[in-house]
Parts: C-alpha cells; sequence; structure tokens
C-alpha cells in the first residue's frame, strides 16, 4: 500500500526548502557528503531554462532575471518558461517518443503520412494547456466516442495510428496481426507502464501477467480500420458538412456517372490487378458480397482496397484522345457545381464497424496457431472478469 514516508531528520535545516528536499540531505549526510553550494543566478536560469524549453536563455533573459531583486523573481521564471510555446515543443518529444510518431510508414516503401503532424500538434498543445492527464488519456484511446464534439479529441486517436505499417503487404491478414500487436505493446508500455510484449508469446517471465491477458487487451483494438481521412468537427458541422456533400452528388449525379464510365475500363484493370497478387484467402474475402462478409473479411478488404485502386486523375492519362476530350468536357460542366468546401482530415484508426473479428490466443504468437477465444478485458491480476464493452 502507498503510505506517506516520515520525513528524515537532518542536521543542516538550513538547506531544506520543500520536505523532497530532507530526503536529499539525509541520504548525503550518511555518506559523510556536503551538498553543494546554492547556484548563482545564471548558473540557476541556464538549467532550468534548458531543462525546460531545450535551449540556453538569451542574453536578455539573463540581464532582466540578474537585475530583479524582487522575492518572486524566480517564481516569475517558472511562469514564463511554463508559458513559453517551446514548453509543450520541449516535453512533447518525449511523449511522441513514447507513442512511436512518425511521419511516414515505416518499411521499404516508406510512403509519407501527410496529416500525421496534427498528432504532434495536438500533443504540443496539450502539454502547453497543462490538459489534465485523464482527459489526456481518454481521448488517445477513445477520443471519437468520448468528446464527439470536440475536433481535437478525433486527431487524438493518431496515436493509435503510430504503428510502422507495410502498406503493400500481400498477406493482409498477418499485417493487421502486426499492426494489433504494435498497438497492444504500445498502450501496455505507454499507459501500463509495463513492457509486456512477451506475453504475446508466453506467460510473462517475471511479471504476473499471463499470456492470454495480451490478446485480451488486443481485443479492445480488434476492430479497427485505418482511417487517413477522418473529419475533424463537432457533430454538427460533420451533418451539415454530409448534407451539403448529400446535396451536390444528388447534383452532380449524371455528370460523375458518365465520367465514372470513360474511366472505368482502367479502374477494373488496376483493381484486377492488385487483386492478383494476394493470397487465395484474401481474394475469397473480398470477393464475398457485402451481405455475406464478416467483420473479419471487412478487416480484410478495407486494408487490401488502396492496393486495387487508382486515382481519377490516374486512369485519365490513360484515355485516348477522343475520350480525353470527353472528359475534360464534362471535368469542366462539373466544376460549375462548387464541392462544399471539406472539413479539415486527420489521420487516425477509428471503429470499422459494429461488430469486431473474434480474437483467439495465438501459441508462440503465430498466426496460424489459434487458441482459445478470448473477449475484451484487462490483465487477470487486476480483473480477471470480461470488460462491459458498450
Amino acid at each position: 500500500p502507498v503510505v506517506a514516508p516520515k520525513i528524515p531528520s537532518v542536521k543542516n535545516h538550513n538547506w531544506i526548502q520543500t520536505p523532497i528536499d530532507a530526503f536529499v540531505l539525509s541520504k548525503l549526510e550518511s555518506e559523510g557528503i556536503a551538498p553543494s553550494s546554492e547556484a548563482n543566478k545564471i548558473t540557476l536560469l541556464k538549467r532550468a531554462t534548458e531543462d525546460m524549453l531545450g535551449l540556453p536563455p538569451t542574453q536578455d533573459e539573463i540581464q532582466a532575471f540578474v537585475n530583479d531583486t524582487a522575492p518572486d523573481a524566480w517564481d516569475k521564471v517558472v511562469d514564463r518558461l511554463l508559458a513559453s510555446p517551446q514548453y509543450g515543443e520541449r516535453w512533447g518529444r518525449h511523449w511522441l517518443d513514447l507513442a512511436h510518431y512518425a511521419d511516414s510508414e515505416g518499411f521499404k516503401a516508406d510512403e509519407t503520412r501527410p496529416r500525421m503532424w496534427r498528432y504532434r500538434d495536438y500533443v504540443i498543445k496539450s502539454f502547453n494547456d497543462d490538459k489534465p492527464y485523464d482527459r489526456f488519456v481518454q481521448e488517445q484511446i477513445a477520443g471519437d466516442e468520448l468528446y464527439p464534439d470536440d475536433p481535437q479529441a478525433t486527431v487524438a486517436l493518431g496515436f493509435l495510428r503510430n504503428f510502422p505499417d507495410e502498406s503493400n503487404a500481400e498477406d493482409i491478414p498477418l499485417r493487421r496481426q502486426e499492426i494489433l500487436n504494435d498497438i497492444t505493446d504500445t498502450v501496455g508500455s505507454v499507459f501500463l507502464g509495463v513492457t509486456y510484449g512477451c506475453a504475446r508469446c508466453h506467460d510473462h517471465k517475471f511479471d504476473p501477467i499471463l499470456h492470454k491477458d495480451y490478446y485480451r487487451m488486443q481485443a479492445f483494438f480488434a476492430n479497427l480500420k485505418i482511417e487517413d481521412h477522418a473529419l475533424m468537427g463537432t457533430v454538427e458541422e460533420k451533418r451539415s458538412y454530409q448534407e451539403q456533400l448529400a446535396h451536390w452528388e444528388e447534383q452532380t449525379k449524371g455528370i460523375r456517372d458518365e465520367m465514372h464510365n470513360l474511366l472505368q475500363p482502367r479502374i477494373q484493370a488496376a483493381y484486377n490487378s492488385g487483386l492478383r497478387r494476394f493470397p487465395d484467402d484474401v481474394k475469397q474475402a473480398i470477393a464475398r458480397p457485402a451481405n455475406e462478409k464478416s467483420p473479419m473479411d471487412w478487416q480484410v478488404y478495407w486494408k487490401a482496397l488502396p492496393q486495387m485502386e487508382i486515382s481519377d486523375a490516374s486512369a485519365a492519362k490513360a484515355l485516348n484522345p477522343a475520350n480525353r476530350a470527353k472528359y475534360d468536357a464534362l471535368q469542366a460542366a462539373l466544376a460549375k457545381y462548387p464541392k462544399p468546401r471539406e472539413l479539415p482530415t486527420a489521420q487516425v484508426m477509428l471503429d470499422g464497424s459494429s461488430a469486431a473479428p473474434p480474437v483467439h490466443v495465438l501459441r508462440g504468437g503465430n498466426i496460424d496457431a489459434k487458441a482459445e477465444e478470448v473477449h475484451p478485458g484487462f490483465l487477470s491480476i487486476l480483473d480477471a472478469t470480461d470488460a462491459k464493452v458498450t
């Protein structure tokens, strides 16, 4: 049990300014070590500024502090440093390291993540705003569910999007499992303060963390879907945008259908070419009718789709001159119906559907060695029952 320790008795009471100092001084005295002399004002300012901002103080800041003889001179320095935007930039870096923040996917393709910077800025702003830690945690795990009217709570879900990803992998189920493993490991190390990745393959060697606990925790995230264009805005702003977009789509349906028909052969060829590269089980999941797809089929489909798609602009390049002229004329006609102004978007992870794929304990962490099915839950030593998911 956590209890308040007794403050040690010390000889040099004049050195103590806070109760913590008594513990430090007690240890020094037991070792026969005298405390260092008090730092002068320039040294003190240098230490504080570099620690809090990662930058040295300017000459003007040094001069102002040296000349300030008021009793609260030091308090004013600390308040100024905490109010500096560089404070969040300095200390936000530590959190970004924990979250494995990166502006590209990693692996050999290493595509850029053009909107990932929003998560970086969210972290910096959270530090500078002195956001309560519990709110900071909740936003990064379930911001869209808990705070749907706060656009920044959507951006916070970028925490779950920072995994390295081989986005052109052919084995989609294995790619999905590697993503889930990274999310599970990161959530454990960041929010539970323990590295429990070894429980992916067996019971933990040193801590009371079971092999199945790893997959119980992973089950919370089994339904996540990569969403690199998540709309930012309040519930009302999103509703209004969707209504305006639906109206625009209704007005332009005929034009857009004609454009699509011109591009369809090239789009279909790209789809077929991309489909051929996948193994049979992935092909079957993709081809299954929508009303027959399982939650796992949808997971496979959404992760495979980008490898089979090409943009309209790319498809248009393959048109012959006559069809290109028709396409350009249709584009001009479409331009007469301006689309509603888009909301900003962020790269995050969101629920893929209302039902999640089943999660099994994987013997030795092997995706092909499924054991018992498990449901979302916490570490058994804390709560062995399944979590109540609503």
